[in-house]
């Protein structure tokens, strides 16, 4: 009897899908606003924001343990954080507490809003791996007028970036935010929202067409022939041939599973399920006609097109012979000073 193989594998796809662990909270003693409310928004933040953060944290002072800065952003659709970009500040950690400078992180950010007015001051992140009694003080600066952050009411208070660095942990990138408690008003505790990376659909099909030529540059060299120029690689097509690539892929992986070959996975079917019934179904003949009937009004547009600028030279040309030589004179001189 033939063995049963995972279907991540064969295909490249997660055996199973790992639960998420819950958000974590944090109580930390500090004095923070005492209008903090719960909401339930979550974060998305550009890679862009995050290389920054890291560049920052390489580049840092020597014997300095982390780095902090300020993060930028927007809200966008009712309850999401859009963290676009970030900038470090120049900072001291003391076995008193932290030094900060205030009037960096405010020139910064005028800078900043002068190339991007959109971007406002969402809140700050923060390398490590914990949240201790240092970052309270560092919450409570960005939550006054001081940091420039507006509350609102889906964000009443600053988001906290935590990023570790060590490399130890699979995710080393959490989002808090503080909410009031009724326990004590001088008890700041955070709470982890959901967080995920995000790029814009142009900036993939840019990345994607620059991985090409560099598939396309290694293998030139491999055979020892002439690389082909960036502008001569067609993104349409690339792109229609990785398509093809994923549908083949995935019609093996449903026989597979259908001659019982492969254990079949039900988020892998669901997926499959949303991403089919997404578009309309529509067959060859009906494509063939969609079509033909965009090349028919793009003649008769053309044809139509022609017509009117023979007629207007028809009538152009009818004009000027009704014209005697005497107001033909006339008509360039008045044509002239006009």
């Amino acid at each position: 009897m033939a063995q049963t193989v995972p279907a991540g594998a064969m295909w490249g796809l997660p055996d199973k899908k790992v639960r998420a662990t819950p958000p974590k909270c944090f109580n930390i003693a500090s004095r923070v606003q005492k209008s903090s409310i719960e909401q339930p928004l979550s974060c998305r933040v550009h890679p862009v924001a995050i290389l920054k953060v890291l560049d920052a944290f390489v580049r840092k002072p020597e014997g300095a343990k982390r780095t902090i800065g300020t993060l930028l952003g927007w809200i966008s659709e009712g309850s999401v954080v859009d963290i676009t970009d970030s900038f470090p500040v120049v900072h001291k950690d003391t076995d008193e507490g932290v030094l900060m400078d205030q009037d960096y992180h405010k020139q910064m950010l005028a800078l900043r809003q002068k190339v991007s007015p959109r971007e406002v001051v969402v809140g700050w992140f923060s390398t490590g791996d914990e949240i201790n009694a240092t970052s309270a003080v560092i919450h409570s600066f960005y939550c006054t007028k001081e940091s420039q952050f507006t509350p609102a009411a889906v964000l009443p208070g600053p988001v906290h970036l935590l990023i570790d660095t060590s490399l130890g942990h699979q995710t080393g990138i959490h989002a808090f935010v503080n909410v009031r408690t009724s326990v004590a008003e001088s008890l700041l505790q955070f709470h982890e929202v959901p967080l995920r990376v995000q790029t814009s659909a142009a900036e993939k099909s840019g990345i994607s067409q620059l991985m090409h030529a560099r598939r396309a540059t290694r293998e030139a060299e491999a055979t020892g022939s002439t690389p082909k120029d960036l502008a001569a690689l067609d993104g349409f097509v690339g792109g229609l041939k990785e398509l093809l690539k994923l549908f083949r892929r995935m019609q093996e992986y449903v026989k597979a599973v259908q001659s019982g070959k492969v254990e079949g996975d039900l988020a892998v079917g669901r997926g499959l399920t949303t991403a089919l019934c997404a578009e309309p179904v529509m067959d060859a003949s009906a494509v063939a006609n969609l079509c033909n009937g965009s090349l028919q009004d793009a003649l008769i547009l053309a044809y139509r097109k022609r017509l009117f600028l023979k007629s207007q030279a028809v009538k152009i040309a009818a004009f000027r012979n009704q014209i005697t030589p005497t107001e033909k004179t006339q008509h360039r001189f008045c044509s002239r000073h006009t």
